[in-house]
Formats: C-alpha cells, sequence, structure tokens
C-alpha cells in the first residue's frame, strides 16, 4: 500500500509537466519530467559528486568554463562561462577570458576569483573528493595551491598545466570543475540539498529538494544565454525501482528515462518504436573485487599474486557473449579489455582495435576441445584454479568441475536497470562451478559509502567516460583516487575480515608483472608517465601496459562495453546525449 501511495504521489507531482504537450505546448507548459535513476544521489556538490545520475542531476544548475552547445544541428564542445581561450604553443598555458556580464543564479555578479578558489577547494585534501586527482595536471597540484590566476578586472584566468594535456578543455566542461559559491557552501555538501543555497552558474535553479522523491529546478534567469534556454523546469524523479520508473513514463508523467529492465526491451520497440534507444555509450561495466578479501582454499595459503590470479579466473568463467545476448539485451559488446571499445589514447581513436593493447577473454564464447559445454576461458580459469590449489570435483571431460573450497564472496549491487539480472547470472555461473556468493541490494547511496570506505568484498560497477582519453580509465586506480573500490594501493579500510596475509594486500610489494611491487611503483608511476608523456607513440605504449597491470591485478574483471538504453518521449526536441553519458536540457523543448 506504502508503494503504491508513493507511485500515486509521483504522479500527481509530475501530471503538470504533461499537460497538453501532445499538441503545441505553450510556455508555460515547457516542464520535463526525468528519471535517472540511482535513487537520491549521494551528493550533488558538483566537486563531491562522482556518479553519472548526480551528475546529470547538477548539470541543470551549474556550469564551467566550457559546455556542449547545438552547432549546426550537433553538440559541440565550446565556451560556456568562457567568452573564448587561448593556448600557448606548446600547450601548457591557458587564458581564459570570462562573459561580460556574469551573474550567478541569486544576482550576484561573478568574478574569475570565483573559479579558482573553487579549483583549489575541489584539489584540497581537506575536502577529500574523489576526483580531486583530476586536477593533477595543473602544476601546483599537492602543494595546496594551484598554478591558476584570476584577475577579476580583466576577467581572465590564466592556468599553467605541468604537461600538455589536450582534453584540458573536456575538463573545464566537466563538474568537478565548475564553481561555486564560497560563502554558500560547506564540506560535506549538505548547502547542495538546500535550495536557497544551491546556487549556480547553470541553465537552471533549484526549487525543490525531497530526498527520494524530487528534485525540482526552474528556469535560471540570469544564466548567460538564457533566451536560448526554452523549458520552464526539470523535475528530476528519485527512484531505483525499474517497475515504477517504467510506469511513470508509460503513464506520460515522464519525458524520459534511462533505466529499463532489459526483459521490457522487446515489448517496448514493438509499442514505442524509436522512443527506445540504444545510444553509444564509452564505458565498461565490470565486477571489483577488494583485494584485501582473502580467497585462499581451505587448508591453504596462497600469496597476494596468487589471489590475483585466482581473481582472474573467476571473473574469467562468466561467458560475455550469452550475458550481452540473452541478459542485458541493449547491443552491448563483450569486453575484451578495460578500455571500452571507442576510447582514445591521443594516437588511437580506438584503442580496443589498437596494435600494443592486450586482450582477455576472446574465447569467452568459444567452445572448448576438451569438453563443449565449457568455453576455452572455463577451462583455462578451472586449470589456473586446479594448479593454485582448489579442491575439486568431477572434471572437464565430464563437464561437472566443482570446487569444493573455495570461501564465499559477499556480493554488492544496487537495483537499477539490468543490475540484478546481471548479478544473477554470475552467481548462476560461479554456483556451477562450485563457487559460494551471497548477494546483498543496496541502495545507491549507501553502496557508494560502503564501498569508500573498504567495506564490500565484491560489486558490480560501471565506468563512464568523463573525457575521451585512456588516462579517465586509469586514474580510477590510482593510489590517491576515491574511486578505487578494489582498494589498490590503498589501505584496509572498514573491511574487518582480512586475514594476516591480506591485511596489508592493498599497500604491499605484490604488484606488477613479478608481484615485486608495491602498487605506486608498478601502477601509479606508469600513469603519471603517460600523464607527462607528449610523444603520441610512447603514450600510447604506456597507456597499454597501465592497462596490463591493471589486469593482472585480477582487482577488475570487465564484462561488457556499454550502451545507453533510454527512453524519449517524441515531442521532446534539442536533447544533448553524449558519449560520455551526459543528458543536457539547456536547449530542450517540446513541441
Amino acid at each position: 500500500m506504502k508503494k503504491f501511495i508513493t507511485l500515486m504521489l509521483v504522479a500527481l507531482l509530475a501530471l503538470t509537466a504533461v499537460v497538453g504537450c501532445g499538441g503545441g505546448a505553450s510556455q508555460q507548459e515547457q516542464i520535463v519530467s526525468v528519471y535517472y535513476g540511482g535513487g537520491t544521489p549521494l551528493s550533488i556538490d558538483p566537486a563531491l559528486n562522482s556518479a553519472s545520475s548526480g551528475s546529470n542531476v547538477l548539470k541543470l544548475a551549474h556550469a564551467g568554463l566550457m559546455g556542449y552547445q547545438w552547432v549546426d544541428g550537433k553538440a559541440e564542445l565550446k565556451p560556456e562561462l568562457a567568452a573564448d581561450y587561448k593556448v600557448n604553443e606548446d600547450g601548457t598555458e591557458y587564458v581564459f577570458t570570462l562573459r561580460e556580464g556574469l551573474k550567478w543564479s541569486d544576482g550576484a555578479d561573478f568574478k574569475a576569483s570565483q573559479v579558482v578558489w573553487s579549483w583549489n577547494r575541489a584539489a584540497s585534501d581537506e575536502l577529500g573528493a574523489d576526483y580531486g586527482y583530476m586536477f593533477s595536471i595543473i602544476d601546483g597540484y599537492g602543494t595546496g595551491k594551484l598554478n591558476a590566476v584570476a584577475d577579476d578586472e580583466a576577467g581572465t584566468i590564466t592556468v599553467k598545466l605541468a604537461n600538455r594535456a589536450n582534453y584540458f578543455l573536456e575538463l573545464c566542461a566537466f563538474p568537478t570543475y565548475y564553481p561555486v559559491r564560497e560563502d554558500l557552501v560547506d564540506n560535506d555538501g549538505v548547502w547542495a540539498t538546500q535550495p536557497e543555497k544551491y546556487v549556480g552558474m547553470g541553465a537552471f535553479k533549484m526549487s525543490e529538494y525531497k530526498v527520494d522523491d524530487v528534485i525540482k529546478f526552474v528556469k535560471n534567469e540570469n544564466y548567460w544565454n538564457a533566451d536560448s534556454v526554452k523549458l520552464e523546469g526539470v523535475n528530476c524523479y528519485l527512484s531505483e525501482d525499474n517497475v515504477a520508473i517504467l510506469t511513470a513514463y508509460e503513464n506520460d508523467t515522464a519525458q524520459f528515462i534511462n533505466s529499463i529492465d532489459p526483459t521490457e526491451y522487446d515489448r517496448l520497440t514493438e509499442t514505442y518504436g524509436e522512443e527506445l534507444q540504444f545510444g553509444d555509450y564509452i564505458g565498461t561495466y565490470y565486477v571489483l573485487f577488494n583485494v584485501h578479501k582473502d580467497i585462499s582454499p581451505k587448508g591453504k595459503q596462497l600469496t597476494v599474486g596468487e589471489q590475483s590470479k585466482a581473481r582472474f579466473a573467476i571473473g574469467q568463467l562468466v561467458d560475455r557473449e550469452v550475458l550481452v545476448k540473452d541478459v542485458t539485451k541493449g547491443g552491448q559488446a563483450a569486453a575484451t579489455g578495460f578500455y571500452p571499445a571507442g576510447l582514445s589514447d591521443g594516437l588511437n581513436l580506438d584503442v580496443r582495435a589498437a596494435e600494443g593493447y592486450g586482450a582477455w577473454y576472446t574465447d569467452t564464447h568459444t567452445p572448448s576441445d576438451e569438453n563443449a559445454k565449457y568455453t576455452k576461458d572455463q577451462v583455462a580459469a578451472v586449470n589456473a584454479l586446479i594448479e593454485l590449489g582448489y579442491a575439486y570435483e568431477g572434471s572437464i571431460a565430464e563437464g561437472n568441475v566443482k570446487f569444493t573450497d573455495f570461501p564465499s564472496i559477499d556480493f554488492a549491487f544496487n537495483n537499477s536497470g539490468a543490475n540484478a539480472l546481471i548479478i544473477q547470472y554470475i552467481q548462476e555461473t560461479w554456483n556451477s562451478f562450485g563457487i559460494p556468493s551471497t548477494i546483498n541490494t543496496e541502495a545507491w547511496a549507501t553502496l557508494q559509502v560502503k564501498l569508500k570506505n573498504g567495506d564490500a568484498e565484491a560489486a558490480r560497477m560501471g565506468w563512464i567516460a568523463d573525457f575521451n582519453d585512456t588516462i579517465n580509465f586509469l586514474e580510477i586506480f590510482i593510489s590517491e583516487s576515491g574511486n578505487n573500490y578494489p582498494r589498490l594501493g590503498l589501505g584496509i579500510g572498514d573491511y574487518t575480515k582480512a586475514t594476516a596475509v591480506t591485511k596489508d594486500a592493498g599497500v604491499g610489494a605484490y604488484w606488477g608483472f613479478e608481484s615485486n611491487q608495491t602498487w605506486e611503483e608498478a601502477y601509479d608511476a606508469l600513469v603519471d608517465q603517460v600523464k607527462a608523456e607528449s610523444d603520441p607513440a610512447k603514450r600510447a605504449a604506456l597507456s597499454a601496459e597501465a592497462e596490463k597491470v591493471l589486469m593482472a591485478s585480477g582487482g577488475v574483471a570487465p564484462l561488457y562495453f556499454y550502451t545507453n538504453p533510454y527512453m524519449l518521449k517524441g515531442n521532446v526536441q534539442d536533447v544533448i546525449m553524449l558519449v560520455t553519458g551526459d543528458v543536457i536540457w539547456n536547449y530542450a523543448y517540446l513541441k
């Protein structure tokens, strides 16, 4: 009954979005209701958010020096708060000139120095933002003061980079780089739940915030390009219930959703045609394993390096082709590495098709010559586990291999989109080989906290490109990253079940191809080299080597490369949908 009442309230709250929108919607009716899935964001403070759903919410109220605009019918990266910029010859110094007359959403004057202050806040140890490392390309990072100088009178910001970074302008359009107000923000992100304090530079401003219900935005009359904003408001409804989300769409109380149960795809295509889209996405869906979890067989202690091989093996057991064709059904591609298809390294437009890069799970669906019941990858995984000393029954020849002493793994996931079906398939696959697991469903915000604190053994996770470069996928797992959930290079955190062998697994000298380096030596140093290298061929080679080090850790098991399933009403025009998962409503309207 409570759930029914909640759905009714959601429907009533969203009703104003669709009155009359089947015909020519008037200016007063230009309001859309959307569901991004994921429930209430952990934070929509631009510096503290690290989730795609939260990013799309906060983008409504905030903006950066750069942004995406419609140019000749397609979205292009253009100056946003900046009027223009200049770059020196070696690409290490940028000078941005702000637009004249910029104002915050509350009418206060905007100053260049507020950008610099916001960047230093986001990069600071005091804030401890997950994405703080994104400022490491700016000279002065780590000293407490970035080499970014503002001239309020001239309206300029001069930024000195540590090394050339062709993706810097993309970062200037990314939420972590968005300016915020020093007099309004706090380091816990509480301000971001209070409409009167949630002041920004975006096309909209917050008018209402209700946990697990809705965050409403109305047009910001002080936005620099307000004359081009046709929508009067955007209502972001907060739910992780796929059924409720789809019901809202089918009842015409939502115009956009992107959390859809794959079992509905065939019906939705038949019923709604092109309203169901599988957009391009540069991203990887993967399983992560906490390296402090000891997965040694009963009665035998494996080294940390040996456990890396065991983690890789159990990830290898999953048939990725079956997963994408029979479970997710959204046009995804089976993963062959952590870097997704379509990702660039500055030399190659698609690293997955480039020479020099490794390839994994290439026989994920190829029948084994020993027994066609198993794939070649599964047989390789079984043999690897046997060699490591795990006890088992049956045989490959008979097709009934069952390991009998693999410890149970606690698996956490948030129930959004296809997650439940994916985790069920993984669990069934592992069970068929005698590998036990327990499944815990968590709210997305709760799971994020659990992962940040290290208090999870395994989880599903996805990474969508923030910008199109290998460094964005490498930096997830550097030692100082707040998104490093396998805890490679990190201490044990809140995890209490480690053994004497694995309690220092993250920080010990167990990594690299010889299992004798710290994570900082084996991986962080490589990532630093990728950032500093200006020769495209050498940079590509370093990117390839770093991915190999990551895959050898067994801390991640990539499953597939994303597509972006979403539904959008046919009368909604000019929504910007980027391959990074960004949904931009600045220039959208109801026809």
